[in-house]
């Protein structure tokens, strides 16, 4: 689908849209109405940003302002202007593509970043999300005020953020720290977390990494790319600087940019500093390598924090069936939902006695320092603290309620069909995800039993979640006799013990490139299924080898958690 963002308002605005022949854009992978819905958005928002910026440049002109700063102060005006108005789309901060823009893509302006949500930083070159040893970059931006080199197959050098001398305006040269954007970086490389890459290119001829003239730029998004390798060095004023070897991702293909000659050199020599090819790293890092085909690159079509793509063995694999993924359950029968009755904790959720969510638990916080499970937790049932409660949403008491924490993708598999496996480190006790659905009261089970595959039970003969038509990544992870993940059943919303959110945990240590897996209780009588295949879990344990199961679920019978 190519759309253009032509004639916009001002001179130069067509320039967002514009893409290169053989990319493969995060639009193929939407729904053709919803691409064009948030593709109209960020056109909206480019359109209102330029025509601002246009009329408030006109004015600071006449105000004995000169060009330079006039332009300056509108194009920083236009978009606070427009932020306080609530006018920026993609507000929230997200890793992976972003939906409404794609690969290619030139922006005028650096403040378009902002208004669109491909990058929040208006002066800083990383942006990310977290803090600390949490955190996550989201994208970066490449210009020449640091030593930043590409070459021509796809790879980049980028200089970490700090103490920079050619930052008009900056201090005197020091080390740089690993902190901020920098530790954000390293931790996206510990993750195999993808980072958003935008070039600041020569606007009038469209070539290379910007250069020192006085010519126009403009800012193109050359898609995702992975952080390969960190090192720390001295750089040209002496001070210990970081460096970010990135490669692009290989299902897409390299700007239309070329580079420089002598930022080929600069990254032939960091290369000659033992780097892992990105094929050897991906594949140790269990995800997609050259066999792999990515048939889509993000299910959730941005609704999670991390895009999951889908990836097959062989080519020719068709899609999952089709379903509308969503990420909150939806009650589809009328549900009495008493409010559940929340802590006044006002400083944080710190007083033991005093707090009724953690006197609910038992007197006990369910969750560690880490935001793990707490070891010897005894009840399957944890309260959280929820919207009823006086604490702040960052309260470490809930825990389950940020959505996806790991990077995870699905992946298709030789005899279990389509499964879900992590392409980071999952650590034993960490929140994985939630098992969301359409809600029904359990009666109506017999009435969906052609299409119960994925059915599970909430409470037994009370409700059941089926994420048949409307479901999230949870309906994808596999049977197991030897299962690493168990499942919890979550109070935050409502104080009805029969409508527990249902969310997974892992009971061991997971390795990156490892399936996901828990026990769907099929030797128990509780299950309401009616389908029936072989039991394919593989594992040395398995209850059942070579014997029938149900195919839909049961999560009314915890397993035992594991530290």
């Amino acid at each position: 689908m190519n759309l253009t963002l032509y004639h916009l308002g001002m001179e130069g605005s067509k320039s967002f849209g514009i893409k290169q022949e053989g990319y493969h854009n995060p639009s193929s992978i939407m729904k053709t109405e919803e691409f064009s819905l948030r593709r109209s958005k960020v056109k909206q928002a480019l359109m209102i940003f330029r025509n601002l910026f246009s009329k408030l440049f006109s004015e600071y002109k006449t105000d004995h302002y000169d060009n330079v700063k006039a332009k300056f102060k509108a194009l920083n005006d236009a978009a606070m202007l427009m932020q306080r108005k609530h006018q920026w789309v993609n507000c929230r901060k997200r890793v992976g593509h972003v939906p409404g823009i794609e690969v290619g893509d030139r922006f005028q302006y650096r403040n378009e970043l902002n208004v669109v949500g491909l990058h929040r930083q208006f002066v800083n070159g990383i942006d990310y999300v977290g803090k600390g040893k949490n955190s996550l970059a989201t994208s970066i931006v490449v210009t020449n005020r640091y030593d930043n080199a590409r070459n021509h197959g796809g790879s980049l050098v980028y200089s970490g953020h700090g103490w920079n001398p050619n930052v008009k305006g900056g201090s005197m040269p020091r080390d740089q720290k690993l902190a901020g954007g920098n530790l954000a970086l390293k931790n996206s490389m510990d993750a195999k977390s993808p980072v958003r890459v935008i070039l600041k290119v020569d606007g009038k001829s469209g070539g290379g990494i910007e250069k020192k003239t006085n010519d126009k730029f403009s800012y193109i998004y050359d898609g995702l790319y992975l952080v390969e390798k960190m090192i720390q060095e001295r750089g040209t004023h002496g001070k210990l600087v970081f460096k970010f070897l990135l490669n692009k991702l290989e299902e897409l293909p390299s700007t239309c940019v070329p580079p420089k000659d002598e930022v080929i050199k600069n990254v032939n020599k960091f290369g000659q500093l033992d780097i892992f090819t990105l094929r050897k790293r991906l594949k140790t890092k269990g995800c997609a390598t050259k066999n792999d085909v990515i048939i889509m690159n993000d299910i959730s079509n941005g609704q999670e924090k991390f895009p999951i793509r889908v990836v097959a063995s062989t080519d020719g694999i068709k899609r999952p069936p089709s379903f509308d993924y969503i990420v909150n359950n939806i009650y589809v029968d009328s549900f009495e939902k008493p409010m559940l009755c929340g802590c006044d904790c006002v400083n944080g959720c710190v007083d033991w006695e005093k707090c009724v969510c953690i006197v609910k638990n038992g007197g006990t916080i369910p969750y560690d320092s880490k935001k793990r499970l707490a070891s010897g937790l005894e009840s399957r049932v944890i309260y959280e603290c929820g919207s009823s409660c006086k604490c702040s949403s960052s309260c470490y008491n809930r825990l389950s309620q940020h959505g996806l924490q790991f990077q995870l993708e699905i992946f298709n598999s030789e005899s279990k069909g389509w499964g879900v496996r992590t392409r980071s480190f999952i650590p034993a006790g960490s929140f994985v995800c939630e098992y969301i659905g359409e809600v029904h009261h359990h009666r109506e089970a017999g009435s969906r039993q052609k299409v119960d595959s994925y059915v599970v039970t909430m409470v037994v003969e009370k409700c059941f979640i089926d994420a048949t038509r409307r479901g999230n990544i949870g309906r994808f992870i596999n049977h197991s006799c030897c299962p690493n993940l168990q499942v919890m059943e979550v109070m935050y919303d409502d104080n009805d013990k029969n409508l527990p959110h249902k969310i997974f945990f892992a009971l061991q240590d997971i390795p990156a490139g490892r399936e996901l897996s828990f026990d769907y209780n099929i030797c128990k009588p509780r299950v309401i299924g009616t389908g029936s295949n072989i039991c394919q879990c593989g594992s040395p344990k398995c209850a059942m080898p070579g014997k029938l199961r149900n195919n839909s679920i049961s999560l009314a019978v915890p397993t035992k958690y594991v530290m």
